[in-house]
Protein backbone atom coordinates (compact mmCIF):
# COMPACT_ATOMS: atom_id res chain seq x y z
CA UNK A 1 0.00 0.00 0.00
CA UNK A 2 1.25 3.46 -0.92
CA UNK A 3 1.07 5.51 2.29
CA UNK A 4 1.60 8.81 0.47
CA UNK A 5 5.08 9.65 1.76
CA UNK A 6 6.80 10.06 -1.60
CA UNK A 7 9.01 13.17 -1.28
CA UNK A 8 7.38 14.08 2.06
CA UNK A 9 9.65 16.04 4.43
CA UNK A 10 10.04 14.14 7.69
CA UNK A 11 11.90 14.70 10.96
CA UNK A 12 12.63 11.85 13.38
CA UNK A 13 14.38 12.91 16.57
CA UNK A 14 16.69 10.36 18.15
CA UNK A 15 16.98 8.50 14.88
CA UNK A 16 20.37 6.86 15.38
CA UNK A 17 19.11 3.69 17.08
CA UNK A 18 16.14 1.62 18.21
CA UNK A 19 12.63 2.77 17.34
CA UNK A 20 13.91 5.97 15.78
CA UNK A 21 16.24 4.11 13.44
CA UNK A 22 13.55 1.64 12.36
CA UNK A 23 11.08 4.48 11.77
CA UNK A 24 13.52 6.58 9.77
CA UNK A 25 14.38 3.64 7.51
CA UNK A 26 10.68 2.84 7.06
CA UNK A 27 10.04 6.42 5.96
CA UNK A 28 12.94 6.08 3.55
CA UNK A 29 11.43 2.92 2.06
CA UNK A 30 8.30 4.98 1.32
CA UNK A 31 10.39 7.50 -0.65
CA UNK A 32 10.40 10.25 1.98
CA UNK A 33 13.05 12.86 2.68
CA UNK A 34 14.08 11.96 6.21
CA UNK A 35 16.00 14.12 8.67
CA UNK A 36 17.23 12.45 11.84
CA UNK A 37 18.74 13.99 14.95
CA UNK A 38 21.45 12.65 17.22
CA UNK A 39 22.91 13.86 20.50
CA UNK A 40 26.35 12.27 20.82
CA UNK A 41 26.53 9.44 18.26
CA UNK A 42 27.09 11.21 14.95
CA UNK A 43 28.68 8.11 13.44
CA UNK A 44 25.61 6.00 14.26
CA UNK A 45 23.31 8.66 12.78
CA UNK A 46 25.35 8.78 9.58
CA UNK A 47 25.16 4.99 9.33
CA UNK A 48 21.35 5.22 9.60
CA UNK A 49 21.37 7.92 6.92
CA UNK A 50 23.05 5.44 4.60
CA UNK A 51 20.35 2.89 5.41
CA UNK A 52 17.63 5.44 4.68
CA UNK A 53 19.10 6.15 1.26
CA UNK A 54 19.64 2.46 0.54
CA UNK A 55 15.93 1.95 1.29
CA UNK A 56 14.96 4.56 -1.30
CA UNK A 57 14.75 7.81 0.67
CA UNK A 58 16.88 10.91 1.06
CA UNK A 59 18.61 11.56 4.37
CA UNK A 60 19.80 14.56 6.39
CA UNK A 61 21.54 14.43 9.77
CA UNK A 62 21.49 17.19 12.41
CA UNK A 63 22.58 17.39 16.07
CA UNK A 64 20.05 18.03 18.85
CA UNK A 65 20.06 17.86 22.63
CA UNK A 66 16.64 17.53 24.30
CA UNK A 67 17.96 19.30 27.38
CA UNK A 68 19.13 22.36 25.40
CA UNK A 69 16.22 24.28 23.80
CA UNK A 70 18.55 26.31 21.62
CA UNK A 71 19.74 23.14 19.88
CA UNK A 72 16.14 22.07 19.27
CA UNK A 73 15.40 25.40 17.60
CA UNK A 74 18.58 25.19 15.53
CA UNK A 75 17.90 21.62 14.43
CA UNK A 76 14.33 22.32 13.34
CA UNK A 77 15.36 25.50 11.53
CA UNK A 78 18.09 23.59 9.69
CA UNK A 79 15.71 20.83 8.62
CA UNK A 80 12.98 23.24 7.52
CA UNK A 81 15.51 25.19 5.46
CA UNK A 82 17.04 22.02 4.01
CA UNK A 83 13.71 20.38 3.05
CA UNK A 84 11.76 23.59 2.45
CA UNK A 85 9.16 22.59 5.05
CA UNK A 86 7.97 19.71 7.19
CA UNK A 87 5.12 17.24 6.69
CA UNK A 88 5.65 14.77 9.54
CA UNK A 89 7.52 14.91 12.83
CA UNK A 90 8.25 12.02 15.21
CA UNK A 91 9.42 13.06 18.67
CA UNK A 92 11.38 9.95 19.61
CA UNK A 93 14.53 11.32 21.28
CA UNK A 94 14.88 10.43 24.95
CA UNK A 95 17.08 11.39 27.89
CA UNK A 96 17.50 8.60 30.48
CA UNK A 97 19.38 10.78 32.93
CA UNK A 98 22.86 10.18 34.28
CA UNK A 99 22.07 7.50 36.86
CA UNK A 100 22.51 3.83 35.96
CA UNK A 101 19.57 1.47 36.34
CA UNK A 102 20.87 0.07 39.63
CA UNK A 103 21.99 3.49 40.88
CA UNK A 104 18.53 5.02 40.94
CA UNK A 105 16.97 5.71 44.34
CA UNK A 106 14.25 3.25 45.30
CA UNK A 107 12.37 5.57 47.66
CA UNK A 108 10.76 8.69 46.27
CA UNK A 109 11.98 10.82 49.18
CA UNK A 110 15.54 9.91 48.22
CA UNK A 111 15.25 11.31 44.70
CA UNK A 112 17.41 14.47 44.61
CA UNK A 113 16.38 17.46 42.48
CA UNK A 114 19.62 17.25 40.51
CA UNK A 115 18.46 13.82 39.30
CA UNK A 116 14.71 14.48 38.92
CA UNK A 117 14.78 17.92 37.27
CA UNK A 118 17.05 17.21 34.26
CA UNK A 119 15.02 14.12 33.28
CA UNK A 120 11.75 16.03 33.51
CA UNK A 121 13.09 19.01 31.62
CA UNK A 122 14.59 16.99 28.80
CA UNK A 123 11.76 14.54 28.20
CA UNK A 124 8.78 16.84 28.84
CA UNK A 125 9.98 20.39 28.33
CA UNK A 126 12.29 19.27 25.54
CA UNK A 127 9.40 17.80 23.59
CA UNK A 128 7.30 20.87 24.35
CA UNK A 129 10.02 23.00 22.75
CA UNK A 130 10.10 20.59 19.82
CA UNK A 131 6.36 20.97 19.29
CA UNK A 132 6.69 24.75 19.47
CA UNK A 133 9.45 24.79 16.87
CA UNK A 134 7.85 22.42 14.34
CA UNK A 135 4.31 23.81 14.66
CA UNK A 136 4.62 26.62 12.05
CA UNK A 137 6.01 24.27 9.39
CA UNK A 138 3.39 21.60 10.12
CA UNK A 139 0.61 24.19 9.83
CA UNK A 140 1.89 25.10 6.36
CA UNK A 141 1.90 21.47 5.22
CA UNK A 142 -1.03 20.06 3.28
CA UNK A 143 -1.03 17.10 5.66
CA UNK A 144 0.95 17.96 8.79
CA UNK A 145 1.38 15.07 11.22
CA UNK A 146 3.00 14.88 14.67
CA UNK A 147 3.63 11.79 16.81
CA UNK A 148 5.30 11.83 20.21
CA UNK A 149 6.73 8.59 21.60
CA UNK A 150 5.70 7.75 25.15
CA UNK A 151 6.20 4.58 27.22
CA UNK A 152 3.94 2.14 29.01
CA UNK A 153 5.80 3.14 32.19
CA UNK A 154 3.56 6.22 32.12
CA UNK A 155 0.68 3.88 32.98
CA UNK A 156 2.15 0.83 34.72
CA UNK A 157 5.14 2.51 36.36
CA UNK A 158 8.45 1.07 37.53
CA UNK A 159 10.20 1.47 40.88
CA UNK A 160 12.62 4.38 40.73
CA UNK A 161 11.30 5.73 37.41
CA UNK A 162 9.18 8.58 38.78
CA UNK A 163 10.73 11.42 36.74
CA UNK A 164 10.84 9.50 33.46
CA UNK A 165 7.33 8.07 33.87
CA UNK A 166 5.95 11.47 34.88
CA UNK A 167 7.63 13.22 31.96
CA UNK A 168 6.26 10.73 29.45
CA UNK A 169 2.78 10.92 31.01
CA UNK A 170 3.04 14.67 30.55
CA UNK A 171 3.25 14.11 26.79
CA UNK A 172 -0.26 12.63 26.91
CA UNK A 173 -1.63 15.83 28.41
CA UNK A 174 0.40 17.94 25.97
CA UNK A 175 -1.05 16.16 22.94
CA UNK A 176 -4.58 16.24 24.39
CA UNK A 177 -4.43 20.04 24.40
CA UNK A 178 -2.27 20.64 21.31
CA UNK A 179 -4.77 18.70 19.17
CA UNK A 180 -7.22 21.61 19.53
CA UNK A 181 -4.64 24.18 18.44
CA UNK A 182 -2.87 22.40 15.60
CA UNK A 183 -6.03 20.58 14.58
CA UNK A 184 -7.54 23.91 13.58
CA UNK A 185 -4.94 24.03 10.80
CA UNK A 186 -5.38 20.41 9.74
CA UNK A 187 -2.48 18.95 11.72
CA UNK A 188 -3.06 15.55 13.34
CA UNK A 189 -1.22 14.91 16.62
CA UNK A 190 -1.03 11.59 18.46
CA UNK A 191 1.04 9.50 20.86
CA UNK A 192 2.54 6.07 20.24
CA UNK A 193 3.18 4.11 23.43
CA UNK A 194 5.74 1.29 23.28
CA UNK A 195 6.24 -1.31 25.97
CA UNK A 196 9.13 -3.75 26.05
CA UNK A 197 10.43 -3.48 22.49
CA UNK A 198 12.78 -5.87 20.71
CA UNK A 199 15.28 -5.24 17.96
CA UNK A 200 16.07 -8.21 15.73
CA UNK A 201 14.28 -10.42 18.24
CA UNK A 202 16.41 -9.38 21.19
CA UNK A 203 16.49 -6.82 23.97
CA UNK A 204 19.58 -4.87 25.05
CA UNK A 205 19.08 -5.77 28.74
CA UNK A 206 16.63 -8.65 29.18
CA UNK A 207 18.00 -12.21 28.49
CA UNK A 208 16.27 -14.21 25.77
CA UNK A 209 14.74 -16.91 28.04
CA UNK A 210 13.24 -14.18 30.20
CA UNK A 211 11.87 -12.43 27.11
CA UNK A 212 9.99 -15.55 26.08
CA UNK A 213 8.49 -15.86 29.53
CA UNK A 214 7.51 -12.18 29.58
CA UNK A 215 5.92 -12.41 26.12
CA UNK A 216 3.78 -15.34 27.24
CA UNK A 217 2.37 -13.10 29.97
CA UNK A 218 0.81 -10.64 27.53
CA UNK A 219 -2.52 -11.15 25.79
CA UNK A 220 -0.88 -10.94 22.34
CA UNK A 221 1.74 -13.52 23.42
CA UNK A 222 4.17 -11.38 21.49
CA UNK A 223 6.52 -8.48 22.29
CA UNK A 224 6.71 -5.87 19.53
CA UNK A 225 9.78 -5.28 17.39
CA UNK A 226 11.09 -1.81 16.56
CA UNK A 227 9.84 -2.36 13.01
CA UNK A 228 6.31 -2.89 14.34
CA UNK A 229 6.54 0.40 16.23
CA UNK A 230 7.67 1.98 12.97
CA UNK A 231 4.60 0.58 11.20
CA UNK A 232 2.33 2.17 13.81
CA UNK A 233 4.12 5.51 13.55
CA UNK A 234 3.93 5.56 9.76
CA UNK A 235 0.23 4.70 9.93
CA UNK A 236 -0.48 7.69 12.19
CA UNK A 237 1.70 10.11 10.20
CA UNK A 238 0.41 9.06 6.78
CA UNK A 239 -1.73 11.42 4.68
CA UNK A 240 -4.04 8.40 4.32
CA UNK A 241 -4.95 8.80 8.01
CA UNK A 242 -7.39 11.68 8.33
CA UNK A 243 -9.50 11.29 11.48
CA UNK A 244 -7.24 9.94 14.24
CA UNK A 245 -6.56 12.88 16.52
CA UNK A 246 -5.31 13.23 20.09
CA UNK A 247 -5.08 9.48 20.66
CA UNK A 248 -2.65 7.12 22.40
CA UNK A 249 -1.83 4.09 20.26
CA UNK A 250 -0.49 1.34 22.53
CA UNK A 251 1.95 -1.05 20.87
CA UNK A 252 2.79 -3.08 23.95
CA UNK A 253 1.82 -6.70 23.35
CA UNK A 254 -1.65 -6.19 24.80
CA UNK A 255 -2.72 -6.63 28.39
CA UNK A 256 -0.81 -8.45 31.10
CA UNK A 257 -2.53 -11.75 31.84
CA UNK A 258 -3.51 -12.68 35.40
CA UNK A 259 -0.71 -14.45 37.25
Amino acid sequence: MDLGFKDAAVLVTGGSSGIGRATAIAFGAEGARVAITYNSRKDAAEAVAEEIEAAGGTAYVVPMDLSAPETIAASVASVVEHWGGLDAVVGNAVDWGNAGFHDRPTKVEDGPAEWWVPIMRANLEGNYHLVQQVAPALRRSAHGRLVLISTDLAERGLPGSWPYSAAKAGLHGLIASVQHDLGADGVLVNVVMPGITLENGAHRVIPQPALEQIAAGFSARHLPETTELADAILFLTSPRTKAIQGQILRVTGGTLLPA
